[in-house]
């Protein structure tokens, strides 16, 4: 081999072993990325677990497609109910985790998110990304005509029909920072829209997982009755819903306290 046919192969096995070396590296990167959907998932579904995420929605509920869509469900009559996520852009969901279906950035520093429960009801989640992310998510509720979200002493919003029929609601809210600890987190109504408050401090590990989670009493089986005439009889005479006021007003606490358990 003379000095020409050295060099020449020296070049090509130098260029042989960097593309294996670059191979390697594409691969093994490829094995560690994730989509921004499934590191959102992840961080939800460490906060909800997943035990009770249904492999499929509910008949009557539904996933919207785009994070300008609304997610939709059935109350304890049959009628619908739909939830307009808080988002201000409009984004793909794309499914991650076991089964939830993420907008990455639909808001402000805030990916959202929608899983089907296995009780038969929906959870809208928001994540909140870092501290310039909004502290309030507004939720617009559609009921049937005539229908209010009343919030209960549990903290608690029960949708209620005007014949006083209790349609469903959403339950106690909860927020978790990144190590798993609680925020604190609260409701309140505004008309037919359900705002969600997240108190963070300068001490929060974000991100911040929260959620409303829509479910009717047939969901809780035999609770269904019970809660159905709790709230009737609140209406009827006067009440806001199972609340300390409607119970000192001649409703037994064994029902009010079915309604309270409808929703922790």
């Amino acid at each position: 081999m003379n000095h020409r046919q050295r060099i020449a192969s020296t070049i090509a096995a130098t260029i042989s072993a960097a593309a294996l070396t670059l191979g390697a590296a594409s691969t093994a990167f490829a094995g560690d990325a994730s989509s921004p959907a499934e590191r959102t998932a992840a961080v939800i579904e460490k906060a909800t677990g997943t035990t009770d995420i249904a492999p499929a929605p509910a008949p009557g509920t539904t996933i919207p497609q785009r994070s300008t869509g609304d997610a939709k469900a059935t109350t304890a009559t049959g009628d619908a109910v739909s939830i307009a996520l808080p988002g201000t852009n409009n984004v793909t969901g794309a499914k991650a985790g076991k089964n939830t279906t993420v907008y990455p950035d639909a808001a402000k520093a805030t990916d959202l998110a929608v899983q089907p429960t296995t009780d038969g009801g929906i959870r809208a989640l928001a994540v909140l990304k870092n501290a310039t992310a909004p502290r309030e998510q507004r939720y617009d509720i559609g009921l049937p005509a005539g229908a209010r979200l009343v919030k209960l002493d549990n903290g608690a919003v029960a949708a209620i029909a005007k014949n006083g029929t209790f349609l469903g609601g959403f339950a106690t809210p909860w927020a978790k920072d990144a190590h798993g600890n609680p925020v604190p987190t609260s409701y309140r109504v505004d008309g037919t829209t359900l705002v969600q408050t997240v108190r963070t401090t300068d001490s929060t590990a974000f991100p911040v997982v929260a959620d409303p989670k829509w479910l009717d009493d047939a969901a809780k089986g035999t609770a269904m009755g019970l809660v159905s005439g709790c709230v009737g009889g609140a209406v009827a005479g006067g009440g806001a819903g199972c609340i300390p006021g409607a119970v000192a007003g001649g409703l037994g606490g064994a029902v009010a306290g079915v309604v309270g358990g409808l929703f922790d």
